[in-house]
């Protein structure tokens, strides 16, 4: 494929790359601000659900990073 740009020799398939591993870190970043809020909800919060709403939470996080993993080495 012609780059997009010559003179970098970029092509548009590298710049899309960039652009979901951006995503997905920034994906990243919300799933520890899900894990983060859960915590303190469950501080503030005794309704008996607590254990299930952080392993969820947590499962998020970590899918989350595996995900990223994941692309960092398909793309």
């Amino acid at each position: 494929m012609e780059p997009i740009i010559p003179v970098l020799d970029v092509s548009i398939w590298f710049i899309v790359k960039i652009f979901v591993l951006f995503a997905l870190l920034v994906y990243i970043i919300f799933s520890v601000v899900v894990v983060r809020q859960v915590n303190l909800m469950t501080e503030t919060l005794k309704v008996g659900l607590e254990t299930p709403l952080k392993i969820i939470a947590l499962t998020h996080l970590i899918l989350a990073i595996l995900v990223f993993l994941f692309a960092l080495i398909i793309l």
